[in-house]
């Protein structure tokens, strides 16, 4: 199984805006997203100061924070019924 981890791309003169830029992406192999980055997937959009990139960055850990009590609520209810049936 192969997986994947987050990474940072940053940009000293974004393409599109001649600015500095900078994004998180999903890291993997064999595919190019983003200014040539190997990356599967952007995970935020491109942002164009680190006000923004840390914005982004909050909004993943609410999403992962989400993610983690529904998580929780579906193995403790399974586990809840395991026990039941016993």
């Amino acid at each position: 199984m192969e997986t994947s981890s987050l990474d940072l791309s940053y940009l000293e003169s974004d393409p599109r805006t001649k600015q500095p830029s900078a994004c998180v992406y999903l890291k993997a192999s064999g595919i190019q997203d983003y200014a040539g980055i190997k990356a599967e997937k952007l995970v935020t959009v491109p942002c164009l100061s680190f006000i923004e990139l840390d914005a982004e960055i909050r909004r993943l850990h609410a999403e992962l924070d989400e993610i983690r009590a529904r998580a929780k609520k579906k193995f403790y209810k399974a586990e809840a019924a395991a026990v039941g049936a016993s």
